[in-house]
C-alpha cells in the first residue's frame, strides 16, 4: 500500500469506535494493519472482526515488526510510556488518547522526545473535529465577531455507570471527560492559560474519582473561561458552548456532546442573525476518522497538527492546575506553579 500503515495498541471498546472512524474518513491516507493487546482472546476477536492481519500482545514486538508507520495509542495513561518512547525511537507517529499523559511532567517529556526525533504526535480530542465547533472555529477566525471576551462550555447528563479502569481512577471526571470541553475552550481562546480555579464533588460512591465539576481558566490574552461538568444531571441533559466576543456571539447547543444533532445560534451585533442545524449519523465515529485523517496529513506535509502535543501541554496546564485547585478547596492556582 501507499498511505501510512496503522497499528492499534488497546484492542478495547473505544478502538472500534477509532477503526470505524478511520476507514470511513481516512482511508484516503492510511489502514489499519495490525493490532496489539495483552489480552490475547480480545485481540484476535477485535482483529477477525476487521480483518487485521498483524497481530501483536506487546507493543515491543509492533514497533520492531517494521510494520507500522503511525500507532493509534490506545491503552491507559499510566503504560503510556512503555509505548510512546520506543516508538518515537523508529519514527513512528502517534495519534495518543486523551488524556494525554498522568500529569503534565509526562506529556512534556512525550513532546520534547517527538520534536527532537522528528515525530508528528497529536492528542485524540476528537471532539474538536464535531462540525459546530469547525463552524465556531471559522467564524472566530473571520474576525465576524471580533475579539472573544469569554468561554462558556456546560454539559449536564446522567452518567450513573463507569466501567472497566476508568472506574478505579482517582483522576476522573477532569481528566477523562471534560479534558474534551477544557481543550474545546483552550483552542477557541487560542491562548496560554494563566490561572485556574475549580471545585469538584465525589458524588458516586461506586467509583473513586470526581463526578463533577465547575471550573474557570483566565487565559494570558484577557479571555475568561468556564465550565460546568456534572455527571448527575439525571432527568435533563443538555450540552451548551458559546462564545461572547466584542462584535457577537454563538451558542450551540445539543443533548449531549457526543450527539449526532446540534443548533448553532449566531448573533452578530450589527447584521443578521443566523441559526444553522448539523446532523451527521455517526458524528463521534467520524471526529474520530477526522482525527487520524488530520495527523496523517500533518506528518505528510511537515506540519503541527490542529491537536498537536505542543498545544495540548496547555490543556494539561489547566488539568493539572485544576485537580491543585480543588484540592485546596476552590483556590486559584496560577499555572506558572504547575511543573
Amino acid at each position: 500500500m501507499n498511505g501510512y500503515r496503522i497499528g492499534i495498541v488497546g484492542c478495547g471498546g473505544i478502538a472500534h469506535r477509532h477503526i470505524a472512524g478511520y476507514r470511513k474518513v481516512a482511508h484516503d491516507l492510511g489502514e489499519v494493519v495490525a493490532g496489539c493487546d495483552i489480552d490475547k482472546e480480545q485481540l484476535n476477536r477485535y482483529c477477525n472482526q476487521y480483518d487485521i492481519p498483524n497481530r501483536f500482545t506487546n507493543a515491543a514486538d509492533m514497533i520492531a515488526s517494521g510494520e507500522v508507520d503511525v500507532i493509534s495509542l490506545l491503552t491507559p495513561p499510566a503504560v503510556r510510556h512503555d509505548v510512546i518512547f520506543p516508538a518515537i525511537e523508529k519514527g513512528i507517529h502517534l495519534l495518543v488518547e486523551k488524556p494525554f499523559g498522568e500529569t503534565l511532567c509526562d506529556a512534556v517529556s512525550f513532546v520534547e522526545a517527538a520534536e527532537k526525533a522528528g515525530v508528528t504526535l497529536a492528542v485524540n480530542h476528537q471532539l474538536g473535529f464535531m462540525e459546530d465547533v469547525v463552524a465556531m472555529r471559522d467564524i472566530i477566525n473571520s474576525g465576524d465577531i471580533g475579539d472573544i471576551r469569554y468561554i462558556s462550555h456546560d454539559e449536564l447528563k446522567n452518567r450513573t455507570r463507569v466501567r472497566g479502569w476508568r472506574s478505579r481512577e482517582q483522576r476522573l471526571e477532569i481528566s477523562i471527560f471534560s479534558i474534551h470541553l477544557i481543550d474545546r475552550i483552550r483552542t477557541l481562546a487560542d491562548s496560554p492559560p494563566q490561572s485556574v480555579s475549580a471545585v469538584t464533588r465525589h458524588w458516586n460512591p461506586d467509583v473513586k474519582g470526581e463526578t463533577f465539576t465547575s471550573l474557570t481558566v483566565q487565559f494570558e490574552n484577557g479571555v475568561v473561561g468556564t465550565m460546568i461538568s456534572n455527571w448527575h444531571g439525571l432527568t435533563l441533559s443538555e450540552c451548551r458552548l458559546r462564545v461572547d466576543a466584542t462584535k457577537g456571539s454563538i451558542l450551540s447547543v445539543k443533548k449531549v456532546v457526543l450527539d449526532d444533532t446540534a443548533t448553532l445560534h449566531i448573533h452578530p451585533l450589527n447584521g443578521k442573525k443566523e441559526t444553522r442545524k448539523f446532523h451527521r449519523e455517526g458524528a463521534f465515529t467520524h471526529a474520530m476518522g477526522e482525527s487520524m485523517n488530520h495527523l496523517m496529513d500533518s506528518a505528510r506535509r511537515g506540519a503541527e497538527p490542529m491537536h498537536s502535543g505542543r498545544g495540548n501541554l496547555y490543556t494539561m496546564q489547566i488539568v493539572d492546575a485544576a485537580y491543585l485547585s480543588a484540592q485546596r478547596g476552590g483556590q486559584m492556582v496560577e499555572v506558572a506553579e504547575i511543573k
